[in-house]
């Protein structure tokens, strides 16, 4: 097999070989020789037409899932349309003014006491929801309107989930697509300024906010009603800053860079799915690719493995390896065909769900980059092979020198995380072989739990930004270099 593919057979060395192990877990027995003499024209009848359908039989005849594999609600997240919930959230506010019972929340007030907070709450106007966040990044549209499964709109829906979870009040301002303009946010700003807290903005809008005049976004002395600079917070799924005020003023889901760390949340959703026992998921064992589009799988260096390394897998270890890929480029979508991988299509994002929960292994192939995928395997019970596509010759063990196709997981080992360098075929199959045979258990790193993202929520924004801002405005005036501003 050395001289035929780019990988030898299993070692003992290297644990039981995994087409025993398999058997054993089956338990198949020997048929009596007798019967199976009986039984043999038949069975080569059978064998014939197995092979027939077998390409048909893969692609349709998908393994049973649980009779309880149902999806439950995440109580603290729900689609809708933006402007919609921008009226409802207005009509509130002004039958809370009405009332009487509309407080200045722009600034953090003064707490009330329990009574009388319980009296404001009972109206809908309680402390936290007249505090308006003004939503206007595209992702958080996205997310709201269920329109895309982004890695920023997986963010921004733990943000608003967060978000809810606290009964903190937000109206959306984006207005759509490739539109960074920011005067819808400033209308709503105007409306509501004695009670905005806070603006998330992509970095772009911050960018026209700060420069465009015309659009009167940002406070200067020729706008002295505009937002205040240190109230635009910027919402960046990255790891450069981009905010005008530096990294401070920008929120990133990762703890491994200089920004404003805003965790983000994968267990209300990885846990709408009951955890599957690895004794009921698929049969034979399935790996799924991380890898939404075809062109992933394509005949280039991008491409981390190869296709017959995939189908060598495939043999070796009698397992599947699937995907659901949109079909955007034909000469690989053929290839991936021909070679008998199984190709699902575009999957909804339950459907998703439901082929990581009955698989044993997700493996990357090099693209997408820094996908929250990874996070959902492991909440599920995967581990997941991610592809180092950079790493220092002289010194390739130094992680600090590892690029990855998920480089926010270059910390994690084995048994949650086999990180194998691209190309390297022979990693990547001790990496499955290990995979299948040291199985784990749902698995969410502290700072991705709920808890710890609604904490972190809540202080950003109960924070005093202002002082912030005030620190940074105080060194460029005394240093001469960053672009200054108005408090």
């Amino acid at each position: 097999m050395a001289g035929e593919h780019a990988y030898e057979p299993l070692s003992v060395e290297d644990g039981v070989p995994a087409k025993q192990a398999r058997k054993r877990r089956l338990h198949l027995v020997q048929l009596p020789a007798q019967l199976a003499r009986s039984r043999l024209v038949l069975s080569f009848g059978l064998v014939f037409f197995g092979l027939l359908c077998l390409p048909i039989l893969r692609l349709h005849l998908r393994p049973p899932r649980q009779a309880d594999f149902l999806p439950a609600e995440n109580p603290y997240f729900h689609t809708g349309e933006i402007w919609t919930h921008n009226d409802e959230v207005s009509a509130r506010l002004d039958r809370c003014a009405s009332l009487g019972l509309l407080r200045a929340t722009a600034d953090p007030p003064p707490p009330l006491s329990v009574e009388e907070e319980a009296r404001y709450a009972s109206e809908g106007c309680g402390t936290n929801a007249t505090t308006i966040i003004i939503l206007s990044s595209l992702w958080f549209a996205e997310a709201f309107s269920g329109s895309s499964n982004a890695g920023e709109a997986i963010y921004a829906q733990s943000v608003i989930s967060t978000l809810n979870y606290h009964g903190y009040a937000y109206m959306f301002s984006s207005l759509g697509w490739w539109n960074h303009d920011m005067r819808k946010t400033s209308e709503i700003f105007h409306r509501h300024r004695a009670n905005v807290r806070a603006v998330l903005a992509d970095p772009e809008q911050v960018d026209v906010c700060w420069h465009l005049t015309e659009q009167e976004c940002v406070k200067t002395e020729e706008n002295p009603e505009g937002i205040e600079a240190w109230r635009l917070l910027s919402f960046w799924y990255w790891d450069d800053p981009g905010n005008p005020l530096g990294a401070q003023f920008t929120l990133s889901p990762s703890p491994r860079n200089d920004n404003h760390f805003l965790s983000f949340s994968i267990e209300p959703t990885c846990h709408r799915l009951p955890f599957v026992p690895h004794s009921r998921r698929a049969s034979p064992p399935q790996a799924y690719l991380l890898a939404k589009q075809v062109h992933y799988l394509d005949d280039t260096p991008a491409f981390s493995w190869t296709l017959p390394a995939l189908v060598d897998l495939e043999r070796e270890f009698g397992i599947s390896v699937v995907g659901g890929m949109v079909d955007d480029d034909e000469a690989t979508s053929k290839a991936v065909d021909a070679a008998g991988l199984t190709n699902l299509g575009r999957l909804g994002k339950m459907e998703f769900y439901e082929e990581l929960a009955s698989s044993f292994v997700l493996v990357g192939v090099g693209r997408p980059r820094i996908s929250p995928s990874p996070w959902d395997a492991l909440c599920m019970g995967l581990p997941f092979i991610n592809p180092i596509l950079e790493w220092d010759e002289n010194d390739p063990s130094n992680r600090s020198k590892w690029h990855a196709q998920q480089w926010h997981m270059t910390d994690l080992d084995p048994p949650y995380v086999y990180s194998v360098k691209t190309h390297d075929l022979i990693g990547l199959r001790r990496a499955i072989h290990a995979a299948l045979t040291h199985p784990i258990d749902s698995w969410i790193p502290d700072y991705m739990r709920f808890d710890f993202a609604a904490a972190r929520m809540a202080e950003v924004v109960e924070a005093d930004w202002r002082a912030k801002a005030e620190v940074i405005l105080q060194d460029r005036v005394r240093t001469g270099q960053g672009e200054l501003f108005i408090l």
